[in-house]
């Protein structure tokens, strides 16, 4: 099979904003169609040569059989082109990307579009058990009045809907409850995670005040008054570090340090990239912005630590790049949380932690951390799940040639103790 270069030609995202905000009466679909048709419009691509489309979603509704193929038919791309969705958690769009960019590499495509859509605000309701064993029996009765008796049996306690379940199946605590036990194992203070905190919002708004966001943002007529939401609407450019230091603890209760302040907010989002082959992007005039060098994912053990996704993924990367942490010239990496960062950033240089867990004989090595997410990150500009990833291999794409830096790294935690990393090469 051939081994294509993989180009990255442009990417676009809507805005991430709060649940229940700007987007609360838009699905996931909705705004996936949004980001496909302006970033098909805006880099010009005949539709005609699109042969792939991936979108990633971590809580699709039963109805979003498919999030690429219902978005891609609903804005009258040719009903030709192979579209699915898949599903990594926060890495959803990072995995999209990087099997996209396989069908291009092997040659089974030579255009692909990759990205993920999702909407916190219409996630799917669940009920209780004893609604649920109430309401099936009420499909099995042939009259409404049937119908409506069996309903009227349940009790009014059942009728109250259970939380959205955040908890991991495998360990039954929530992402929170994880990094709590990682900051603690790690001796991360609350003071670093809230310092933290208030650095990824400076340099957003920083970003927004010069354009640089702005540049990957597309503006959204949002329902029900069609107003243009055209700005992530979470970011704080003076972050109030008294009220920072205030907020309770999120997850545990009397003892933790992770806050609403620390962590990434429910969001809602799109974001998309276009890929192609480097000889189908000359072929059609486009100057590449990057081109993918590799990439790797991993599962790990939960109780080692359930957010060490980015030091498990990111040797496999390097490694597959033929790459050294030392190479990298700038680094996205995905804010579930501050401490699950700095957690990360320290477990890259433990040379006895890697050994142990990883497998690595050597430190990964130390993280610039002027080069760390300069345009911010998830816990400032916000984290729709399965568009975060294709969000931040757009801004790495775009940033490279702005440090005059030649590689980036993106890499994220998922749920389930996974994790995924890609490496990316400036285009000449």
């Amino acid at each position: 099979m051939p081994n294509r270069r993989v180009a990255i030609i442009d990417g676009f995202r809507t805005p991430f904003t709060r649940v229940f905000t700007d987007f609360r009466e838009m699905t996931a679909i909705d705004l996936a169609k949004v980001c496909l048709a302006e970033l098909v419009n805006r880099t010009e691509i005949d539709p005609r040569e699109i042969d792939e489309i991936a979108m990633g979603i971590s809580i699709p509704k039963p109805s979003t059989t498919n999030l690429a193929r219902i978005a891609a038919l609903g804005i009258g791309l040719p009903k030709t082109i192979h579209s699915y969705h898949m599903q990594l958690a926060c890495a959803s769009s990072i995995l999209t990307t990087a099997h996209v960019a396989m069908s291009i590499m092997t040659g089974n495509a030579d255009v692909g579009i990759a990205g993920g859509a999702e909407s916190m605000s219409d996630v799917p309701i669940t009920v209780t058990e004893p609604f649920r064993r109430v309401i099936l029996e009420a499909q099995t009765k042939k009259t409404p009045e049937e119908q409506m008796l069996t309903i009227g049996q349940v009790r009014l306690l059942d009728m109250i809907p259970p939380p959205l379940a955040l908890a991991e199946a495998y360990t039954g605590l929530t992402m929170g409850e994880h990094t709590e036990l990682m900051v603690k194992e790690w001796g991360i203070t609350r003071e670093e995670q809230d310092e933290y905190a208030a650095r990824t919002h400076e340099l957003a708004g920083k970003a927004v005040a010069d354009g640089r966001i702005p540049a990957e943002v597309i503006p959204v007529p949002a329902p029900p008054d069609y107003h243009i939401a055209q700005t992530d609407n979470l970011v704080r450019p003076q972050p109030n570090r008294p009220k920072i230091a205030s907020l309770p603890p999120a997850f545990d209760k009397e003892y933790g340090t992770i806050t609403a302040a620390n962590s990434s907010p429910l969001t809602d989002g799109a974001s998309a990239v276009l890929l192609m082959t480097e000889e189908k992007a000359k072929a059609l005039g486009y100057k590449p912005k990057a081109y993918i060098r590799s990439f790797g994912f991993s599962g790990l053990d939960l109780d080692v630590g359930m957010l060490f996704g980015p030091t498990f993924s990111t040797p496999k990367a390097l490694r597959r790049a033929g790459l050294k942490l030392a190479d990298i010239d700038l680094v996205e990496m995905h804010e579930a949380f501050a401490g699950q960062v700095l957690c990360n950033l320290r477990a890259f240089n433990s040379k006895a932690w890697l050994e142990k867990n990883v497998g690595l004989s050597e430190p990964i090595g130390e993280v610039n951390m002027e080069r760390l997410n300069m345009m911010g990150g998830s816990v400032s500009l916000g984290h729709p799940f399965g568009a975060t990833g294709a969000r931040m291999i757009t801004t790495c794409a775009n940033q490279l040639p702005r440090v005059d830096g030649t590689f980036g790294l993106v890499t994220a935690c998922a749920a389930n103790g996974t994790g995924g990393a890609m490496i990316l090469e400036r285009a000449d």
